[in-house]
């Protein structure tokens, strides 16, 4: 079955924990595991303000993925916010989808502004492969021997 993405909604929390939890700790941090959950929570109490979108990816009703973006803190910045796919589900191009669903989204809400992400080094390239630059790169922000890449897109 193909691919599709949706929504999130809070059901889906655990799968989406589950998700991310397979891609610590060469993705993501121990540490960052909290702040996700932490987002997944206030997530339901933002989505009110029609500023944060979030979406899963579904394969034979199993959630493969999530992802979103949104306005950070209401000051017009729109950033790409906790992308990522179960590890078991990597190269198959559904990280590709889930971006470009998210850009397409971005493009017809916010259409003039660019759009910011901070990813680390082992995932900043398939970000360039879409067109974002890196604009600075600080090490050992996350952890130890985890940099953060700050990057920037902007839309045509």
């Amino acid at each position: 079955m193909q691919p599709h993405i949706r929504a999130y909604k809070q059901t889906d929390k655990d799968a989406c924990l589950q998700a991310f939890i397979s891609n610590v700790p060469q993705f993501f941090t121990e540490a960052e595991i909290a702040y996700f959950s932490n987002f997944l929570d206030y997530f339901q109490q933002i989505i009110a303000n029609n500023k944060t979108y979030y979406y899963v990816v579904i394969i034979n009703d199993t959630l493969v993925g999530c992802g979103g973006f949104g306005d950070k803190d209401g000051t017009d910045t729109i950033t790409l916010a906790w992308g990522l796919i179960h590890n078991k589900y990597h190269k198959k191009g559904l990280g590709e989808l889930l971006l470009q669903h998210r850009l397409n989204e971005i493009k017809h809400i916010y259409p003039t502004k660019p759009i910011y992400i901070d990813t680390t080094q082992h995932t900043f390239g398939f970000f360039e492969k879409f067109g974002f630059t890196t604009t600075k790169i600080t090490h050992d922000y996350y952890e130890k021997g985890m940099h953060r890449y700050d990057m920037v897109y902007h839309q045509q």
